[in-house]
């Protein structure tokens, strides 16, 4: 049975045809190609963003520190923050209780984008580990470029807020699921699936965030993540380092899932 992903977009085949093994970087940068802004220059017609009217209001390559909070919850919306490198994970109240893990960002994804469309931004991001972003002035987009490429732009990024809305929907539904292991591992497949869209290994990736952050995402204790991770690495479904994990039995923590 095929490992699946947030937009089930199977990944076991891609696993396996991976024999060249590939060591991510301390903090992976995404190429131009694979990353959000160069998907929005495409939509308004050219082949790379280097020279497009997006450089008037994107502040490229900017670079961020750990813990460096990029946006708080309840600020005015203005910008989308395009993960060059390292991650960012994001948190909000929840009833007015203690702050909640809701996501994190990878490489080559776009924080900020489930403000769109609304005047406050709805949770705090911060960088998890020393990286760069690309600052897009959202509110700037209408002032700055043709009334056609506005239209191009905010229908592609409208797109791909939807598309991150299901994703993030889906991502809750773990804690919909019984066992530790179920969510622990669909968790990780989930995660492969994201560094393979964006032009990373699927089968060989570094976790950016911490066993405590991965615990309260998923509606675990810590020691749950933790006893979780070994077994699976102990029963060969994968190879668990440090944070460095190797997916090496995709069907197996596939079939997992659905049991």
């Amino acid at each position: 049975m095929a490992a699946w992903n947030a937009c089930n977009i199977p990944i076991t085949q891609k696993l396996r045809a991976s024999n060249k093994r590939m060591e991510m970087k301390f903090s992976a940068t995404v190429a131009c190609r694979d990353c959000a802004l160069y998907q929005t220059a495409k939509v308004l017609g050219l082949e790379t963003p280097d020279c497009s009217s997006l450089n008037r209001v994107v502040l490229r390559d900017h670079p961020v520190n750990k813990n460096e909070v990029l946006y708080r919850e309840g600020d005015s919306f203005r910008y989308l923050y395009l993960v060059h490198s390292g991650s960012c994970i994001s948190s909000a109240t929840i009833l007015g209780r203690k702050s909640q893990v809701m996501g994190f960002y990878l490489p080559g994804e776009i924080a900020g984008i489930e403000n769109i469309g609304q005047s406050l931004c709805n949770h705090t991001t911060r960088v998890l580990e020393k990286g760069s972003v690309c600052q897009l002035d959202f509110l700037m987009l209408e002032e700055t470029l043709k009334q056609d490429e506005l239209i191009r732009v905010q229908s592609y990024l409208l797109g791909a807020s939807a598309i991150h809305a299901r994703q993030l929907q889906w991502e809750r539904s773990l804690t919909g699921l019984q066992s530790a292991e179920q969510r622990v591992a669909a968790f990780l497949l989930n995660l492969a699936g994201r560094f393979q869209s964006h032009g990373f290994p699927a089968d060989r990736f570094r976790l950016p965030m911490s066993r405590e952050a991965i615990a309260d995402y998923l509606g675990l204790a810590m020691e749950t993540v933790i006893r979780t991770l070994k077994n699976l690495h102990n029963r060969k479904l994968i190879s668990s380092q440090t944070k460095n994990i190797e997916i090496l039995d995709g069907d197996a923590l596939s079939d997992l899932i659905r049991s």
